[in-house]
């Protein structure tokens, strides 16, 4: 079970479900938007992650500087939700 403490940082662009991420786009490495190689990259907000049921850590996940075409979609209300 995840939840989303606080709305996304970046107006238009919605918390992805920590579930459906991969450990590189929890860690801050890859994008949670897009899942490319962050070079350059930006706050989108914290969630919380659970693991096991048990343990809860709190996630910051980053998306791509300048944003990506993932993110551009979600602006336009047509990405993720």
């Amino acid at each position: 079970m995840t939840t989303c403490p606080q709305p996304s940082l970046l107006p238009g662009i919605s918390l992805p479900d920590p579930e459906s991420l991969t450990g590189p786009q929890l860690q801050g490495w890859n994008c949670a938007l897009c899942g490319q190689r962050l070079y350059a990259d930006q706050l989108l907000g914290t969630v919380e992650w659970t693991c096991g049921g048990v343990t809860k850590e709190k996630v910051e996940l980053y998306v791509c500087r300048p944003l990506c075409g993932e993110a551009r979609v979600a602006q336009q209300g047509g990405g993720h939700g």
